[in-house]
């Protein structure tokens, strides 16, 4: 099916006016979230506990934007990509730009790999940019510095093709969507002459412009790397692209590889996932966070720095470790076959996202609905200062009656998604080309680490959600 027939859908996207108007409109949003968050801080632990819901930018961004974000990802693909408003900055500071060719370390992944894993590590764990709403403001405006330093410098989107960890997350999650965005007839593609989706003399058009992202629709093998920016099909003479309806995993069933950069990215993602999920229950926190408060304690760190230590053993070290150790065995259990190392990790790390996105979507809907009491706060007092100091002394409790209501189907949710995440990894697991290469040993191994992954989250959500 092509969506893209449809009149309505087919002449939005069509539009010279689209996604511009839109990126347009979220880019002014955007500016007045930073504005929200600038100068909102506190130093007091207890009092950054409730600043960061009640401030209304912070609680919007963070409790809101970000998870919608998320769902959009594994149900339409890069969908948020398309109306970003860091896709509008590049295209105009890169047509005033130098356009340099992309590097090859850039267009390795590295560095955006190494982008996100600071944003973690640095940004949200040590200076709480998801808590101190002046800190997100500065960090939403690095990011513009960013895109607009990059896109000067370098020729074309390579922000977004190459350094936003945004994009980069979400293109992995894309591989789970049951949308593609594709050219609807290989054949019309070869006939072509004038190839107006990729020629170089349209790169910089506002409306119609080739594929900023080097991408020749009739060769697009998964939902990786496309922006679904739409300007393909406002280019392409002839309409020959499809927006169509596709089954669920079907670039992962296809056994798409993975670089080894997004090898790293989802092994940093499944550290933070796990931190995420496991951090909404007291007692799986203690569990989870015995390791870094020895280590810590070890090392005699306090403070900022021993924020610093721990992030780096939960979402780096202990998530590296794990992979070694499964790696290592089931390259021992494949005994003469001999897969390399590398094919290895890669296997192991690409059976791990659709729990990792199941998990993911979880805690966004955990997060939307647990932020619900803080809206009436927030809107009475934009900055929230006032309102936290009410909640920190005792003075102000919020309304949970809505949250109460809303709590058994989120267990029901929850246990929905566990069992889809499941359902989603045995299949992939059985029917991915990669799996089917190997050994019935070297299976046992990847069936049972996977398993084993995907276990943290269902017992900690079945004890805490119906135990407690």
């Amino acid at each position: 099916m092509n969506l893209l027939r449809n009149r309505w859908l087919g002449g939005l996207l069509k539009a010279r006016w689209f996604p511009a108007a839109a990126q347009v409109l979220l880019l002014a949003v955007f500016l007045l979230l930073v504005l929200g968050g600038l100068g909102v801080t506190a130093t007091d632990p207890d009092l950054t506990q409730y600043l960061r819901d009640t401030n209304l930018a912070n609680l919007i961004v963070w409790s809101y934007w970000w998870p919608v974000i998320i769902l959009a990802a594994v149900l339409f693909g890069r969908l948020w990509c398309t109306v970003c408003p860091m896709e509008f900055i590049t295209y105009w500071a890169g047509r005033i730009g130098l356009r340099r060719g992309v590097p090859g370390i850039l267009k390795s992944g590295w560095v955006v790999t190494v982008f996100y894993t600071l944003v973690w590590i640095v940004g949200i764990q040590t200076l709480a940019v998801n808590r101190v709403p002046h800190h997100m403001s500065l960090y939403l405006l690095l990011l513009i510095l960013v895109a607009v330093d990059v896109s000067l410098l370098f020729e074309r989107r390579a922000f977004c093709s190459y350094v936003c960890p945004v994009g980069h997350l979400l293109g992995l999650y894309a591989l789970l969507s049951p949308l593609e965005w594709r050219a609807d007839d290989a054949g019309v593609c070869a006939r072509c002459r004038t190839r107006d989706c990729v020629a170089k003399r349209n790169h910089y058009r506002l409306a119609g412009r080739s594929c900023t992202s080097g991408l020749y629709p009739a060769a697009i093998a998964d939902n990786r790397d496309c922006l679904l920016c739409t300007q393909c099909w406002k280019a392409c003479p002839q309409e020959n692209v499809r927006f169509g309806v596709r089954r669920p995993l079907a670039d992962l069933l296809a056994g798409v590889e993975l670089r080894p950069a997004q090898a790293g990215f989802i092994l940093v993602l499944s550290g933070c996932v796990v931190y995420e999920i496991l951090s909404e229950w007291p007692v799986s926190l203690e569990i989870m966070m015995w390791g870094p408060e020895r280590l810590t304690r070890a090392l005699g760190t306090t403070g900022a720095l021993s924020d610093l230590v721990s992030a780096t053993f939960l979402f780096v070290v202990a998530p590296a470790l794990v992979l070694l150790m499964v790696t290592a065995l089931a390259r021992w259990a494949c005994g003469p076959e001999r897969v390399s190392f590398g094919q290895m990790a890669k296997t192991v790390t690409l059976l791990l996202l659709p729990t990792t996105a199941g998990a993911h979507i979880l805690k966004s809907l955990l997060r939307m609905s647990s932020r619900i009491p803080y809206w009436p706060g927030a809107l009475a007092d934009p900055q929230g200062i006032e309102t936290a100091q009410a909640m920190a002394a005792g003075m102000r409790v919020p309304d949970t009656s809505a949250t109460d209501a809303l709590d058994p189907a989120v267990s029901l949710i929850a246990m929905a998604l566990l069992l889809a995440s499941l359902a989603a990894t045995v299949l992939v697991f059985r029917r991915t080309a990669v799996r089917q290469r190997l050994s019935p040993a070297v299976q046992a191994v990847l069936g049972l680490s996977t398993l084993s992954y995907w276990s943290v989250f269902a017992v900690m959500i079945v004890c805490w959600r119906l135990g407690s």
